[in-house]
């Protein structure tokens, strides 16, 4: 038994990737300690070996792969180069013994993904070394769960073509570790009457986020949990009369938790359950700033959605999906909203993309209304009606090189006046995001992009958003795994004399016909 011990373990150090520690095992049986302490001895062994057959090699990873073959069908290589299949065959009862034995000794996976007991990255929806059109500094982050079972089934495949048993039995788990560490650096001048056109600057660490994706024991289940980072104090937080005090803002949060139950390598069908943001637009953007689109509409619930993604380059995907929102029209708590999701991947020659459209019962429920500078809902939840809304978005990418972004939100009725209001009358909040980027290389290669934008809003005066923006931005990737970028914005409020209110902004606000000019410049590094 510690033969094939050492067979599966040889397997993965071959591929030069083996790295582990067995020291933190807490064994009470001195048998069990002893097997282990063999082990690691072997690997050591093993490692130097593979070490000096990789050095006279070349390094590739032939030999490799065909130990591994080699190893899964039963057979041994000979010193003459030739196999015995029967020499070292494994019988079915062998087979059951070294499962049984490895998942109760050994604290990990020996067929793990990436042959890493715990493997990291890629950050989800962030390609490990960008390219050409995916230099997407904003990456959507509604359909986690779709990204998510996409990398697994690559994966998967992955594992199918090394072949064999051991690599698909389904008790195993494999967890993936990823994140974001991103800082700012900005300048901000505001026109606006009161501010006195006073510029302001800050150097920030404006995002966070730690990612813990766990697939498996089956191929159908996997779960993703995301710590994020508030760099502003919470309401409430013992901080909150200290804002002053920088480095206080450094709360972390469960940003996204669900469980997912899917295999794309089986079935276009997929569920998932827990906290997430609903499938209601994208928000995809090339530029720094959050899109209008976002600030707008973008909803994060505790809800159910169940949904499909053909697997075909061309293809029909859509989600339907239910939840409690907050905000509610009657004084009991219930389920009061969902909504559908429907779109096309298409692929016509060198145009590729997907467009597609949504709706959802309240968009009262979504983040900028909740939180709107204090004008939003997160008081006064009890609204008048419930205000549907509707979304229409494009994502557009031809020879590889010139990318466009389009995508509207809006709401399909007016808001009572009690609940957020426009010029005396009922609000009905709308924006649209429109954006196109040029992909090339520069400085040795490196893939780089410009992209202009132009994001417009009506009516949105009491969710503290601008009339309209116009936005230039740079993104390079310098180093594998970061993405650096250069932002200019400049932003136009309201006409004067526009009024608004909001639920909980009785006393309403007025427009200054202010405008401001942003220059933010940002390095993301990607684990």
């Amino acid at each position: 038994m510690k033969v094939k011990i050492k067979k599966v373990t040889a397997l993965l150090c071959s591929a030069g990737l083996v790295s582990f520690s067995v020291s933190a095992i807490a064994a009470t049986n001195a048998s069990v300690q002893k097997q282990l302490d063999q082990l690691r001895s072997q690997v050591a062994s093993l490692q130097a070996q593979v070490k000096h057959n990789q050095h006279y090699a070349g390094g590739g990873h032939t030999n490799a792969h065909k130990k591994h073959h080699l190893y899964l069908s039963g057979a041994t290589e000979n010193s003459d180069g030739t196999t015995d299949k029967d020499t070292q065959k494994l019988t079915a009862l062998e087979l059951r013994h070294l499962i049984r034995e490895e998942t109760e000794y050994l604290p990990f996976d020996l067929d793990v993904p990436g042959q890493a007991f715990v493997s990291t990255g890629p950050y989800v929806g962030v390609p490990i070394q960008f390219a050409g059109s995916n230099l997407i500094v904003n990456t959507p982050s509604v359909n986690t769960d779709v990204q998510l079972l996409e990398i697994r089934k690559e994966i998967l495949t992955q594992l199918d073509a090394m072949g064999g048993e051991i690599a698909r039995e389904p008790y195993h788990s494999h967890l993936l570790l990823s994140g974001l560490l991103e800082s700012q650096v900005r300048y901000i001048n505001n026109s606006a009457p009161h501010n006195n056109g006073t510029p302001s600057t800050n150097i920030n660490v404006s995002s966070v986020s730690i990612d813990f994706t766990v697939l498996g024991p089956s191929d159908w289940l996997l779960g993703f949990v995301e710590l994020g980072y508030e760099d502003s104090p919470p309401n409430g937080s013992p901080y909150s009369s200290t804002s002053s005090y920088t480095v206080s803002n450094s709360r972390l949060f469960i940003n996204k938790a669900f469980v997912t139950l899917g295999d794309f390598a089986v079935s276009p069908y997929y569920g998932s359950i827990g906290q997430f943001y609903v499938p209601f637009g994208t928000y995809s953007s090339f530029l720094l700033s959050e899109v209008l689109t976002k600030q707008l509409t973008r909803t994060k619930a505790r809800s159910i959605a169940l949904g499909f993604q053909e697997q075909a380059h061309t293809g029909f995907y859509g989600a339907a999906y239910i939840f409690r929102g907050d905000s509610h029209a009657q004084s009991i708590d219930r389920v009061n909203n969902g909504g559908l999701n429907l779109g096309y991947k298409l692929a016509l020659g060198p145009l590729s993309g997907k467009v597609g459209g949504g709706v959802i019962a309240n968009i009262a429920d979504s983040g900028g209304m909740q939180v709107a500078n204090g004008t939003g809902f997160s008081h006064h939840e009890q609204i008048v009606h419930r205000v549907p809304g509707y979304n229409l978005r494009t994502n557009l990418d031809l020879g590889g090189h010139l990318d466009f972004i389009a995508e509207y939100v809006g709401a399909s009725t007016n808001f009572n006046p009690n609940d957020m209001s426009f010029n005396g009358r009922g609000a009905k909040p709308w924006a649209v995001d429109t954006e196109m980027s040029y992909s090339f290389t520069m400085l040795d290669n490196k893939p780089t992009a410009v992209g202009i934008g132009y994001a417009h809003t009506a009516e949105a005066l009491a969710l503290g958003l601008p009339q309209s923006r116009y936005s230039i931005a740079m993104n390079t990737s310098l180093l594998r795994n970061t993405l650096e970028s250069i932002e200019y914005r400049h932003d136009r409020g309201y006409p004067s004399k526009n009024t608004a209110t909001g639920a909980d902004d009785s006393a309403g606000r007025n427009s200054n016909g202010g405008s401001d000019n942003a220059v933010t410049a940002q390095l993301d590094y990607y684990f």
